[in-house]
């Protein structure tokens, strides 16, 4: 083998192994809570995802239907932040995944409950 042959071969397997190390990285979601009375907000966290990309974030009603699809942006550590305020959604169980667009690869699917209890004063 020529010394450039075994360059291509390692720089080949390099590649692969990287290609490896970010498909093992998994994106997910974590709420602030999963029962929120009516009027409250529920935080959304999303970690794992790819660096200073793109998520389209999906959010489901109660009755299967979907909410427009928001894009965020990841911070520098591939993570976001969102917060969801539900004066605007009815009671019922609502589900919250992400897709990172760069990789293709979907978080977990978080649900949440909004009620009509009263919020606990603090």
């Amino acid at each position: 083998m020529t010394v450039r042959s075994v360059f291509l071969v390692v720089f080949f397997v390099s590649l692969c192994v990287v290609k490896t190390s970010f498909a093992q990285i998994n994106p997910r979601l974590n709420l602030s809570s999963v029962r929120i009375p009516h009027r409250e907000h529920v935080e959304v966290h999303g970690t794992g995802f790819t660096p200073k990309q793109n998520v389209s974030s999906h959010l489901r009603r109660p009755d299967g239907s979907e909410f427009p699809v928001l894009p965020i942006l990841t911070n520098d550590r591939g993570e976001f932040e969102h917060d969801i305020d539900t004066l605007i959604l009815g009671t019922g169980t609502y589900e919250i995944w992400a897709v990172d667009d760069h990789s293709k690869t979907t978080s977990n699917l978080v649900r949440f409950e909004v009620t009509l209890a009263q919020a606990s004063t603090r």
